[in-house]
């Protein structure tokens, strides 16, 4: 098997209106809602921000066109379908058929925050639209910010007060689907379209939650009922590669085991899928150990020939595999599980295991960085050039590693890589493999990444990329 630099995925953006950053190294940023708040540039790429130094930006073009990918990869960056379905348009207090929905609106979210005790004097009404509306607007606000746990809880109290509203009905499904709990949704989901039966978000969430779910016809049923009600270009991109997938596919077998399911083509040969298997199982129970948490649901792993592994991802022909959620492999001219087929099984598998942990929210230097680990790989082959990087000040800051790998050219992919490995190989080696799972917990519940490096590492980025730069020049030399 080729060399190869392994595991990333497209992936549609939600946004529909995008700027383009320009960095003075020439590089750039496609994304949405570009500011600047207090001498960094802030961005938005699917349902996360980000930001970079100010001093890195050569010019921002406002041009109001959509991006063409998104921040991502599962495989590169901890996103799939489910980090990446879009949050349905927020409905007017009129709109949500709760009595009195408008009364405690300012009174549950106001301050950048939600007022618990508000919510402690609604429940006191006993009244149960107005219970509901006020724990749908929290739940609202807290998924909207990235903490679904407790957004997956306030939405229970509303269902708990009015189980039929579709508004309510749609956020839950959606909020257990990103906290990767698809099959769970999925009946959510479809009560939700039931409710809603004209809403093209209702449909799209519902698609999401099938695809997730490994329900693709159901998913493409979906979608298409959402495109017919309205127009989406991003929701589109997903029901083109998921028709690409279903006609591929179409004549593959299937294997269900302990945690995988297995499709393949006939042509396949029984000794290596059985390798596969066998593989994917000693390292699941591998992974759940070192990482501490296992993925809430069986994870499909798909096996193609070159040509149809390109043709369904549309990957770069610098990737080798990737992990969208389901684990695609290449597997034309291999005859056995071994040597980089073996890394490349444990790398895609471990992305299964940072989106559990984060929530699917995991910057893609730090998804990248954990999967080489895992493989495992250090960074004793690039340490001397990466030092150089460092000492010079010219590397790929990290805050420009936290989105899609896939606007790189192979050699700057080389150095993303690179530099991701060297990022978590210095966390794990200097804070304990346990303070990186801390960082992956407290990214899923919500926090940005730099905000979990600070409770955790006590550093921001560029206080932790002066240290990784001392620590890469102390080992290999400048």
């Amino acid at each position: 098997m080729r060399r190869v630099i392994i595991g990333v995925l497209v992936l549609a953006a939600t946004t529909t209106a995008a700027d383009t950053i320009h960095l003075k190294s020439g590089r750039t940023i496609v994304a949405a809602n570009v500011h600047e708040e207090e001498g960094q540039i802030k961005y938005e790429l699917n349902d996360s921000t980000y930001g970079i130094p100010k001093s890195l930006v050569e010019r921002i073009d406002r041009d109001g066109s959509s991006p063409d990918s998104g921040v991502g990869a599962s495989g590169g960056g901890a996103a799939d379908a489910a980090a990446s379905a879009p949050m349905p348009t927020a409905p007017e207090t009129a709109e949500l058929g709760l009595r009195g929905a408008d009364q405690v609106a300012f009174k549950v979210v106001h301050d950048g925050k939600v007022d618990v005790d508000a919510l402690n004097a609604i429940d006191k009404t006993a009244d149960p639209a107005l219970i509901a509306a006020g724990y749908f607007l929290a739940g609202r606000f807290e998924l909207e910010h990235g903490d679904r746990e407790h957004a997956r809880r306030y939405f229970e109290t509303a269902l708990a007060s009015v189980p039929d509203n579709g508004y309510i009905l749609q956020s839950y499904a959606l909020t257990l689907l990103k906290l990767g709990r698809a099959r769970e949704a999925v009946p959510y989901a479809e009560q939700s379209t039931r409710a809603l039966p004209d809403s093209a978000d209702a449909w799209a969430t519902l698609g999401f939650c099938y695809y997730s779910a490994d329900r693709g016809k159901d998913a493409q049923k979906a979608w298409q009922r959402s495109l017919d009600l309205h127009a989406d270009p991003n929701l589109q991109k997903f029901a083109d590669k998921l028709k690409r997938e279903i006609v591929t596919e179409a004549s593959f077998s299937e294997r269900e085991t302990g945690h995988f399911t297995l499709r393949y083509e006939g042509a396949t040969k029984d000794q290596l899928r059985g390798q596969i298997i066998s593989a994917l199982e000693e390292d699941y129970n591998q992974l759940s150990n070192d990482l501490g948490i296992t993925p809430s649901q069986n994870i499909p792993v798909i096996l193609y020939t070159e040509e149809a592994y390109f043709d369904v991802t549309q990957a770069p022909s610098w990737s080798g595999a990737l992990n969208d959620g389901k684990l695609r492999i290449p597997v034309q001219g291999i005859d056995g599980v071994s040597g980089d087929m073996a890394r490349v099984l444990r790398h895609e598998l471990t992305h299964s295991f940072v989106a559990q942990a984060s929530g699917s929210r995991c910057p893609t230097w730090l998804n990248e960085g954990i999967a080489q680990l895992m493989e495992p790989r250090d960074t004793s082959a690039n340490g001397r050039q990466l030092a150089k990087l460092y000492s010079q000040h010219i590397q790929i800051p990290l805050q420009v590693l936290e989105g899609s790998f896939m606007r790189f050219q192979t050699n700057e992919a080389i150095v993303a890589y690179a530099e991701s490995l060297a990022a978590a190989e210095y966390i794990r080696d200097t804070y304990g493999m346990s303070e990186l799972r801390r960082i992956l917990e407290r990214i899923g519940q919500g926090s940005s990444t730099e905000g979990a490096m600070k409770e955790y590492l006590h550093s921001d980025y560029s206080q932790f990329e002066d240290e990784l730069g001392r620590y890469l020049i102390s080992k290999y030399g400048g």
